[in-house]
């Protein structure tokens, strides 16, 4: 193991927490259901989901960030796969935060937008992680 893995897989360790904790706020909040997700969303106001969605688009793209340059300074991943991996990371993670502000109660599309991408969200950051950390 390199001398920089450890603080490595701390930081997988930590960003899965974080994860983990936001998929069960998530959970709660929605019970990850259309009629849950709808009326969870429908309710706020602009300025309501503005001031969740601001520090959301940070986080997660500062988390895209990282994970994406760990992929691109390990050996042995194709750039080919690399570049459209990267690519539906990034457009998940804005299909998921820009979703809910056209969430009302008769928009299923949007509904589904939201829940499904935030779910896919989740899940590229689990699988990112778990191949850095088999990496490392």
């Amino acid at each position: 193991m390199p001398q920089y893995g450890i603080a490595l897989r701390y930081f997988f360790v930590m960003t899965f927490l974080v994860l983990g904790s936001g998929l069960w706020m998530f959970v709660t909040n929605t019970s990850l259901s259309l009629e849950g997700t709808s009326s969870h969303y429908a309710l706020k106001s602009f300025y309501g989901l503005l001031e969740t969605v601001s520090p959301h688009l940070f986080a997660m793209a500062v988390l895209i960030f990282i994970l994406t340059h760990f992929f691109a300074i390990v050996s042995g991943v194709k750039h080919e796969n690399f570049r459209l991996f990267s690519l539906l990371f990034f457009t998940v993670m804005l299909l998921s935060n820009v979703s809910g502000f056209f969430i009302d109660e008769s928009s299923l599309f949007f509904t589904l937008l939201k829940l499904g991408s935030t779910l896919l969200f989740i899940l590229f950051s689990f699988f990112a992680l778990y191949k850095l950390f088999k990496m490392t």
